[in-house]
């Protein structure tokens, strides 16, 4: 017995059925798949013949892309945060001048790299501002 076949079994299938439906029907159903990957035609099927609700999972990519924007901004806001806290620690914890002076210099950097991610932050909100509103 072939690989595929035991899979079949495994998955509680053990009958193979073929059938014809009109060109028409047919793009119907790819339509369905193309809108949802997870399923198979053979499950597609399946829940068609048994009654059963076919929920089509729907991913907004312009959605997904603000997503991964503000994923990568905490990142980066985390980063910064821990650097910040690490300069102060070591500037409250030096009594020398010169020492002090240069980690404020690495602080005036770290508020740099701050304002950047800021602004970054505030564009992505600013859209889904928009989107939100004119829902």
């Amino acid at each position: 017995m072939s690989k595929k076949r035991q899979n079949n079994f495994s998955k509680g299938f053990p009958r193979r059925i073929e059938g014809r439906i009109s060109e028409s029907r047919y793009q119907e159903l790819v339509g369905i798949l193309e809108k949802d990957s997870s399923l198979t035609m053979s499950e597609l099927i399946r829940r068609i013949l048994q009654n059963q609700p076919i929920r089509i999972q729907v991913r907004e990519r312009g959605a997904s892309d603000l997503m991964e924007v503000l994923i990568s901004i905490d990142v980066q806001l985390k980063k910064i945060g821990t650097n910040l806290n690490q300069v102060v620690k070591a500037f409250h914890g030096n009594s020398s001048s010169i020492e002090k002076f240069l980690l404020g210099k690495k602080l005036l950097a770290f508020k740099h790299d701050l304002d950047k991610e800021l602004r970054l932050l505030y564009g992505v909100l600013a859209k889904i501002q928009v989107r939100w509103l004119s829902e």
